[in-house]
């Protein structure tokens, strides 16, 4: 063989070594970017499972955590600290700086105002609310999730709507519904990070809002039942009361009768002796006695006799506030001497009572008589008039020493006073029950942080459930 053909050879080979080298190359740099691949969707893979695992863990805490906060709801019976425990955990799950809820003011006005709020930030005032039955209430209603502030801020939310919003905004709505009606609005701004609310909290806020929806109304009717028992239970009382004062009075006007006769022939030959003993000054002085002593009992049985079946009254349209300043203007010199300092607070343009004008100033002075009695060293007489859902209230209070809470019941019982021996008879407050019963009003007592304080209360003259008095 010659150089020539050597030289093809070793070419040839050489060529071929290049092809197989190249061709290795080619085949590792395939088997390369496989492996990258499977790496690549391994990683993927991971973080998928990775976030699942995650987002999991979180709706097995958001599940435990509304498993709890529901057991804690349906154990809370106070109406407040049920909403207070409701918008911490609102705030503290989701990161929210601030959150209100609005409840139903009263069914029968169809209002929604602001019952509580949290955080940091302005609220809105009393004087915006939602209505019941507002285009944005209504698509609340449907929706039944949370919805975003800005999808709600347009043509149907009304003026006062927007304006609390506005307040939230950005934020999240959330509807409380109970029974397919909506009877709350729970609110919250952005979050504090300054993220977007996810859809897993959406999804908390949603389930925590049915849940909070029927621990409310629950709370509700337990408010309700609890205010409709204290108020049998307060008329069960009246009742008995009412009937022993009766029972009391008729035995009273029984002895008085009984009374006033003998006590009459006393007073004649009573007269008859003072005729007799001119001359006897002794005798003169002792008579003098005896008859204020008879006129003070016959005083005493004119009281048993008007607390039993009371002189017909003379009702006319009566200026409460008008009588009342009569009666301390009477009592203005004596107020002074007591060293007692007298504040007033009449409401401007009270409304008329149907009553009897001398009937009230006997109450109203006997009142203020009370309070003096029992301020001895000085001290200061509160006396306010104000109209209250159809009544007028005339309010007596005293910086006295009060009443011990175990006598208050007793103390418009005829013969029960408080006084000592000889300065009372017991029968001024029962007088006084009887004339305010006339009138189809109330006069209570209770303790106050500064002494005692009576209640009056009469109905205003065509007020709704008041019926006219007759003579």
């Amino acid at each position: 063989m010659t150089d020539r053909g050597k030289n093809k050879d070793t070419k040839e080979i050489a060529g071929q070594k290049e092809t197989a080298k190249a061709s290795s190359r080619a085949d590792s740099g395939t088997e390369s970017e496989a492996v990258g691949l499977l790496k690549k969707e391994l990683q993927e893979k991971i973080t998928s499972l990775t976030d699942a695992n995650r987002q999991l863990k979180r709706k097995i805490f958001d599940l435990y955590t509304i498993f709890e906060i529901s057991r804690n709801f349906n154990s809370v019976l106070d109406y407040h600290q049920l909403l207070d425990t409701f918008i911490y955990t609102s705030l503290a799950q989701v990161g929210a700086s601030k959150a209100a809820v609005y409840l139903e003011r009263d069914r029968r006005d169809g209002v929604l105002e602001i019952a509580k709020h949290k955080g940091s930030g302005d609220f809105p005032g009393q004087d915006v609310f939602f209505e019941s039955r507002s285009i944005l209430v209504d698509y609340l209603t449907g929706l039944n999730r949370p919805a975003v502030t800005a999808d709600l801020m347009g043509e149907m939310a009304t003026r006062s709507e927007r304006a609390i919003l506005q307040k939230f905004h950005p934020g999240l709505v959330v509807p409380l519904i109970y029974q397919s009606r909506l009877r709350g609005i729970l609110l919250l701004t952005d979050k504090m990070s300054g993220r977007d609310f996810t859809m897993d909290d959406i999804e908390f806020l949603s389930i925590l809002g049915n849940k909070i929806s029927v621990a409310i109304e629950n709370t509700r009717l337990y408010e309700a039942e609890k205010r409709t028992s204290q108020q049998l239970r307060a008329a069960q009382e009246q009742l008995v009361h009412s009937e022993r004062l009766a029972a009391l009075g008729e035995m009273s006007a029984k002895v008085a009768h009984e009374i006033n006769n003998p006590l009459g022939i006393i007073k004649n030959y009573l007269l008859l002796v003072k005729k007799t003993v001119n001359n006897n000054k002794e005798a003169r002085s002792y008579a003098e006695v005896l008859s204020q002593e008879i006129e003070r009992i016959a005083r005493i049985v004119k009281e048993l006799l008007d607390f039993h079946r009371p002189r017909g009254l003379d009702f006319q349209k009566v200026d409460v506030a008008r009588v009342l300043n009569d009666v301390l203007l009477l009592m203005e010199r004596q107020i002074e001497s007591k060293r007692v300092r007298l504040v007033r607070g009449f409401q401007p343009d009270c409304p008329e009572v149907s009553g009897s004008p001398e009937n009230l100033k006997q109450v109203f002075l006997n009142l203020i008589i009370n309070a003096l009695d029992v301020m001895n060293k000085g001290g200061t007489l509160e006396v306010k008039v104000a109209c209250e859902d159809g009544w007028v209230v005339v309010r007596f209070s005293d910086t006295g020493p009060g009443i011990s809470p175990e006598i208050v019941p007793r103390i418009f019982e005829p013969f029960f006073t408080t006084k000592e021996p000889g300065k009372g008879t017991g029968l001024g407050l029962s007088v006084c029950y009887g004339i305010i019963k006339q009138h189809g009003g109330s006069i209570t007592y209770k303790n106050t942080d500064d002494g005692g304080c009576f209640e009056v209360r009469l109905p205003v003259v065509g007020a709704p459930g008041t019926n006219e008095r007759k003579n």
